[in-house]
C-alpha cells in the first residue's frame, strides 16, 4: 500500500468546484463592464488628457472589456456543463464518470481549485428529500427554475430602471442646457457629454441585457410549470430529463446573474421555499 502524502491537498467538493466556477465567470464579466466603464471615464477627461493619447487608452480598455468577456464566456460555458452534471446526478443518482470530472479539473484555473477547497458548500443544495430518481429532478429543477426565475426577473427591473432612468436624466440635462443662457461651447459639451453617457449604456449592453433576464425569467417559468405538470402524473426518466434539458439550455444562452442580486433576495427566496412549496408549512 502507498504511503499517504503529507502535503496532499484536500479532495474538492463538487458543487463548491461549482460555485467556484460560477464566481470565476461572473468575475470577468465584471471585469469586463469595468473595462468599458473606465474607457467611457478616459474619453470624458480628454481635456485632462494628452489628446494623442486617448484614443489608444480607449482602445486599450475596450480591447481588455473584449478579451475579458470572452474569457468569462468561456469558464461559463465550463460552469454550467459541470451544473448539469451535478444536477444528474443528484437528480437520477447517476454518478459523474471519473473521466469527465477529471476532465473538468484540468480546465479549471488554480484559483478556481484554491476557492473550490478554501470556501466549501455547507449543506444540501436542493430542499428536496425524495430519493433520486424521476420525481426527485423533477423538483430540483422546479425549485432552480424558481429561483432563475425571480432572479432574473429582479435584474429586469434593474436594467430597464437603469436604461429608463438614464436616457430621462440625459435629455432633462440636454433640455436645460439648451434652455439656460450660456455659451455655445457649453452647450456644445453638455449635448457630447449626454450622447456619451447614451453611447455608454449601449455599449454596455445594459438593454441586451435586459432583455436577456427577461427571455431567461419566461424559460424559467415555463421549465417549472412543465416540472410541475409531470409532477402530477407517473414521472418517467425520459420526460424528467428532457424538462431538465430544456431549463438547463436557456440557462446556458442567458445572461449571468450577479451573485449581490443572489445574496439580496436569498433568505427571502429560501424562506418561501420551504415554508410554501417544500410542505414544510406550519
Amino acid at each position: 500500500m502507498a504511503a499517504a502524502d503529507p502535503g496532499a491537498k484536500p479532495s474538492l467538493s463538487p458543487y463548491a468546484l461549482a460555485e467556484a466556477l460560477d464566481h470565476c465567470a461572473k468575475w470577468w464579466w465584471g471585469a469586463s463592464l469595468a473595462s468599458k466603464i473606465v474607457g467611457f471615464g478616459i474619453g470624458m477627461c480628454i481635456t485632462l488628457l494628452p489628446a494623442e493619447l486617448v484614443p489608444f487608452l480607449v482602445f486599450a480598455c475596450t480591447l481588455l472589456a473584449e478579451l475579458c468577456m470572452y474569457r468569462s464566456d468561456a469558464v461559463k460555458v465550463t460552469a454550467q456543463q459541470f451544473r448539469r452534471k451535478l444536477d444528474l446526478q443528484d437528480g437520477f443518482g447517476w454518478p459523474m464518470p471519473a473521466t469527465e470530472r477529471s476532465d473538468f479539473l484540468v480546465r479549471c484555473s488554480p484559483s478556481v481549485k484554491h476557492r473550490a477547497r478554501t470556501r466549501p458548500v455547507a449543506g444540501a443544495y436542493f430542499a428536496s428529500t425524495e430519493p433520486p430518481g424521476p420525481r426527485r429532478a423533477l423538483k430540483n429543477v422546479s425549485e432552480s427554475a424558481w429561483w432563475t426565475k425571480h432572479l432574473a426577473g429582479t435584474m429586469t427591473i434593474i436594467c430597464w430602471t437603469t436604461v429608463i432612468g438614464g436616457v430621462i436624466v440625459s435629455f432633462g440635462i440636454l433640455i436645460m442646457a439648451i434652455q439656460a443662457t450660456g455659451t455655445h461651447t457649453t452647450q456644445v459639451n453638455v449635448a457630447r457629454i449626454v450622447t456619451s453617457v447614451l453611447m455608454l449604456l449601449l455599449s454596455m449592453g445594459i438593454i441586451k441585457l435586459a432583455i436577456g433576464y427577461s427571455s431567461l425569467g419566461k424559460n424559467s417559468a415555463r421549465s417549472e410549470a412543465a416540472a410541475e405538470r409531470t409532477l402530477e402524473t407517473t414521472p418517467e426518466e425520459l420526460g424528467a430529463f428532457k424538462v431538465i434539458s430544456d431549463y438547463h439550455l436557456s440557462r446556458a444562452v442567458g445572461p449571468i446573474i450577479p451573485t449581490w442580486i443572489w445574496r439580496l433576495r436569498q433568505k427571502n427566496l429560501n424562506q418561501t421555499w420551504k415554508e410554501l412549496r417544500n410542505g414544510t408549512a406550519t
